[in-house]
C-alpha cells in the first residue's frame, strides 16, 4: 500500500509564506520527484478556499495565483473535491468529537477516505482518529517524511 501524506492548510501557508528551515523542508516535500504510481501528497479542495481568504483581504492576487497553482492535482499531489461521502464522514467525526470544527472534520474525513498514513498539520484541534498518525510540521518530522516517501517509491 502506498504511503500517503495529507497536507492541512497551514502546511501550505508555512511552506509558501514563511521563511526558514521548516518552510524550506516543506517546499522540498512539495517539489520532490516521486516515482510512485499515485501522488504521495493529498489535500482537499477546501484547502484552496481556506488559503485564498487572507490574500483576497489584503489584495495579494499574486498569492491567490500561487495557491491556485499549488492546489491543483498533479504528479506529486492529489487534490480531492469535497463530495457528499466526505461530508457524511465529516459529520460522523464531529458527532464523535464535538470539539472538532467542520473544516477540520472535512480535512480528517478526506485523509481517512484516501487512506493517508499521516496527516501533517500544526492545528492542535485535530486529533488522530482511525489509524492515521498526526504529525506537526517540524524539521525532524518533515525530514523523516521525505525519507519515508522516498523509501516507499523504490
Amino acid at each position: 500500500m502506498a504511503f500517503r501524506i495529507y497536507l492541512d492548510t497551514n502546511v501550505f501557508i508555512t511552506a509558501l509564506e514563511r521563511r526558514g528551515p521548516i518552510s524550506e523542508l516543506l517546499v522540498s516535500l512539495l517539489l520532490a520527484g516521486w516515482d510512485s504510481v499515485e501522488p504521495p501528497l493529498v489535500t482537499s479542495e477546501l484547502t484552496y478556499s481556506e488559503l485564498i481568504v487572507k490574500p483576497y483581504q489584503i489584495g495579494r492576487q499574486d498569492l491567490v495565483q500561487l495557491y491556485d497553482n499549488w492546489t491543483t492535482s498533479g504528479r506529486n499531489i492529489e487534490v480531492i473535491p469535497v463530495f457528499r461521502g466526505i461530508l457524511y464522514n465529516a459529520a460522523v467525526l464531529r458527532a464523535q468529537d464535538t470539539t472538532l470544527k467542520l473544516p477540520d472534520s472535512i480535512h480528517l474525513a478526506t485523509a481517512l477516505g484516501l487512506k493517508c498514513s499521516v496527516l501533517l498539520s500544526s492545528d492542535q484541534r485535530i486529533r488522530p482518529q482511525g489509524g492515521i498518525e498526526k504529525l506537526e510540521p517540524t524539521e525532524e518530522n518533515v525530514r523523516a517524511l521525505l525519507q519515508k516517501v522516498a523509501s516507499h517509491d523504490r
